[in-house]
């Protein structure tokens, strides 16, 4: 029978109405050349044929723990009552699409019904089809998602495959690696819970260290929080997009010694700070990121994640600067991850996000908030590719707003281009594109800010070669002979 882990199980418990726990894939499909007729209804037919595949198989049913939930493998589920049709009006552009999914995004799934939907919509320029796919978190990590949809798509056009979005992942190989530790071993789970207490300590030791200035560990969450980015909790949302050169932002990485998401995380930090200070906000420390970070690629269903908080750059420094700092906080991350048990760092994270979901619940809005937005990076697909014989032109990951947030930032790669998906509470940043635009608008100033830096200090190393080469004694020059003709 599947298994839910505590991860899962929070998923499902901390979801409300305005806190609806769905996440999905938007896919535009452009149709293959010389495609005549309706395009979208024999994609359709071919999709329904295909049969329903884990997690999405699965149902829920009550736990042996009142209260909690598990999961029952349905094999025979019928794609066909999941699946909607929608046509939009002509003209519609992807911010008219975006307005629609926002308001399909946030319905809740029905815990008696299959916890996954498939909406279709034709209508867009040149007769593509919109794919969009909703499931809920508590089935399905991001890392899972992509492993499935590697699986649905192809790199050749002409491996025309049948394929739908809800097999999940019965065509996915997990990685090799050591075999599962067995289930019925007392003494195995003392003393995994000895090692998950003991980390627990030392992960609230290192945070204590870290506020005293006296060590390094994790940042503590509950942090300041500008009005701007604060609202009452809401079902309401509104979706925006940007995208960069994925080797421009390779090369910022290399000359800022850093890697793409820490100059992901500057370029954001960096549109925060201006889109807070258009709207009058004082910023006197680092924002704060809520960053989940995978435990391990588990290849399967569930979720095997921590959310940790890394502070971003400091206030009124400069973009190099920022960088920098955000340097050293991720290595900070990383440092911890090594050095702490996974069940620790999960623990860690269900205890965080549970507090959050109780202040929300209990209305205290003036205490602070978990993090300043929630950043995250599923990687995505480095080449091109096809969806039964379709091109997909675009692929942006949904997500949740979860407890006490109101900004969720994802950023996933699709062949030579960065995309940032953003998502948020309509009530808190109703402009949220112009917070978009200035993601993208970012990377010039920051290349212009290293430029800067890698100028200031190659300055002084030209004055000492100088000096050095002036200090040295000259050398006697030999006397000459004279040449006789």
């Amino acid at each position: 029978m599947p298994q839910l882990s505590p991860v899962d199980q929070a998923f499902f418990l901390l979801e409300t109405h305005d806190r609806p726990m769905n996440i999905g894939g938007l896919f535009v499909l452009a149709p293959p050349p010389g495609t005549r007729g309706d395009f979208a209804g024999r994609l359709v037919r071919a999709m329904l044929k295909r049969p329903v595949g884990p997690p999405f198989s699965y149902r829920l049913q009550p736990g042996p723990v009142k209260g909690l939930l598990s999961l029952v493998d349905d094999p025979h589920m019928d794609p066909a009552p999941q699946v909607r049709r929608h046509r939009l009006p002509r003209g519609t552009d992807l911010q008219g699409l975006f307005r629609q999914l926002c308001r399909i995004h946030v319905r809740p799934l029905p815990r008696d019904a299959p916890l996954w939907e498939q909406h279709v919509f034709t209508g867009l320029p040149g007769g593509r089809v919109a794919l969009y796919f909703k499931t809920h978190h508590g089935l399905i990590d991001g890392i899972g998602f992509l492993n499935a949809l590697g699986t649905m798509f192809t790199e050749s056009r002409a491996e025309q495959l049948p394929r739908a979005l809800w097999e999940g992942l019965r065509h996915y190989q997990p990685p090799a690696g050591p075999a599962p530790a067995g289930n019925g071993s007392l003494l195995q789970a003392i003393v995994a819970a000895r090692r998950t207490g003991t980390d627990m300590l030392r992960l609230f030791w290192h945070q204590g260290l870290r506020d005293l200035g006296l060590g390094r560990g994790l940042a503590a969450p509950f942090v300041s929080t500008p009005n701007v980015l604060k609202a009452a909790p809401s079902p309401n949302r509104v979706l925006a997009h940007c995208e960069l050169s994925l080797e421009g932002v390779r090369a910022l990485a290399r000359t800022g010694g850093a890697k793409v998401n820490d100059v992901m995380l500057a370029l954001i930090d960096m549109a925060m700070h201006r889109y807070l200070h258009e709207h009058g906000a004082q910023v006197s420390r680092p924002l704060v990121a809520d960053m989940p970070v995978a435990l391990q690629d588990h290849g399967g269903t569930g979720n095997r994640i921590t959310i940790l908080q890394v502070p971003m750059g400091r206030p009124d420094v400069a973009p190099a600067q920022r960088l920098a700092d955000i340097v050293g906080e991720t290595g900070q991350v990383k440092q911890e991850m090594r050095d702490l048990d996974g069940g620790a760092l999960t623990l860690y994270s269900i205890v965080q996000h549970s507090l959050a979901s109780a202040i929300e619940s209990l209305g205290l809005s003036d205490l602070p908030m978990l993090a300043n937005a929630v950043v995250s990076n599923p990687q995505g697909f480095e080449k091109r590719v096809y969806f039964n014989g379709a091109a997909v032109e675009l692929a942006l990951p949904i997500s949740v707003v979860a407890h006490h947030q109101v900004l969720n930032i994802t950023i996933t790669t699709y062949v030579d281009r960065l995309h940032v998906t953003f998502i948020a509470l309509r009530e808190a940043i109703p402009d949220l594109q112009r917070l978009a635009d200035y993601t993208a608008e970012a990377a010039a100033e920051l290349e212009a800010s290293l430029a800067r830096a890698r100028r200031r200090a190659a300055t002084p190393r030209r004055r000492k070669a100088a000096a050095r080469s002036s200090a040295k004694p000259s050398r006697p020059r030999s006397p000459q002979r004279a040449t006789v003709r």
